[in-house]
């Protein structure tokens, strides 16, 4: 049986260390080792298959290396790619997530919290599937968390989101761009935190270029209802030469219904959605232009910060907002079609 590596072997073969390399692969390397010796130190670590004891880790340090995750499903459920990400992050620094499900209802939440505070946790990480407002229990108070995706009212705990009003703006911008002044907006649920963002953010960009901002026409959230609303706004008098659609599923809803009606994309008719979590959009034919949600990233930075946490770092409350690129592909421009005409039905 070949010899199992040890953290001697990763010092020399990085050139760092036995001391370093314990900073590095406990999560205590940021301000203690270079990011270049960092890197070199997680490059050996992966070349020779070295993991560290967790059993004598957690007996050094009088910690589990467990962190516990606290977070409940949306409209299309868990969000798999922030749930994934965060579990390679932490797996990479010897870490387990305990996942415990609230179904968003304070009770089952409170059950759940004194499940892992048995555990004895090291810390906890809050994973909302869309950007809402969490107001944390006390208990999170007082042990490192991590809020990702949600936002404490009151400030008191570090979170990573979104910028949503910039997603909003992005989609309208790149509209604005190819010369559309009449813009439609489908909205999913227009009282959420993330829904309201979106449409500030593609009202300001409208307001910006001199152009009416667009009213949002409230759809649901299924494909079902983005149809509805896009045949509704499409077969009225004056018709938006474009639509802005804030969740995936209208987006798709609304390119059936352009199909049904005729209508040409983006020759006829240009569509954005502001999310392809599902990876819906982009595979229509053509492909939808998007604004890119960094769930992944995201997952990364959040975990990053509650082992910062974990391994002496300030305790100062760290509010982290991740851009939403534009993702341009074919589903976008110019305006083709007079006011008020649509073609006949093929």
């Amino acid at each position: 049986m070949a010899r199992r590596a040890t953290a001697q072997d990763v010092a020399d073969l990085a050139g760092v260390s036995r001391s370093a390399v314990s900073l590095v692969l406990n999560g205590r390397g940021a301000g203690n080792i270079s990011e270049e010796k960092q890197k070199a130190v997680r490059a050996a670590a992966a070349q020779l298959d070295y993991t560290p004891n967790a059993v004598a880790l957690s007996l050094r340090s009088r910690r589990t290396r467990t962190l516990g995750v606290l977070t409940w499903p949306g409209v299309v459920g868990f969000s798999q790619t922030m749930l994934h990400r965060a579990l390679r992050k932490a797996g990479e620094h010897s870490y387990l997530l305990l996942v415990m499900d609230t179904d968003d209802d304070a009770e089952v939440e409170r059950r759940q919290l004194d499940t892992l505070r048995d555990r004895q946790v090291d810390g906890f990480l809050v994973v909302s599937p869309a950007l809402a407002h969490y107001r944390p229990p006390e208990v999170l108070h007082s042990t490192p968390t991590v809020l990702l995706n949600c936002l404490d009212p009151d400030g008191a705990v570090s979170s990573v989101t979104p910028d949503e009003v910039q997603a909003g703006q992005r989609a309208a911008e790149v509209l604005l761009r190819h010369g559309h002044r009449r813009i439609g907006l489908l909205v999913g649920d227009p009282g959420s935190l993330q829904s309201r963002l979106r449409v500030a953010g593609v009202q300001q960009a409208a307001t910006a270029a001199g152009v009416e901002p667009p009213q949002p026409v409230v759809a649901g959230r299924n494909i079902d209802d983005g149809a509805r609303a896009a045949r509704a706004v499409l077969s009225g008098p004056e018709p938006p030469t474009a639509l802005v659609c804030t969740h995936e599923r209208l987006a798709v809803g609304a390119a059936l219904v352009a199909a049904e009606l005729g209508l040409r994309v983006p020759q006829d008719l240009s569509l954005v959605s502001l999310e392809d979590g599902e990876r819906l959009t982009s595979r229509l034919d053509p492909p939808m232009t998007t604004v890119h949600r960094p769930d992944g990233a995201m997952a990364e930075q959040a975990v990053g910060l509650l082992l910062e946490r974990l391994g002496g770092a300030s305790p100062e409350i760290r509010r982290m907002v991740f851009s939403c690129p534009l993702r341009e592909r074919a589903s976008v421009g110019c305006p083709g079609r007079a006011p008020g005409v649509l073609p006949r039905p093929r």
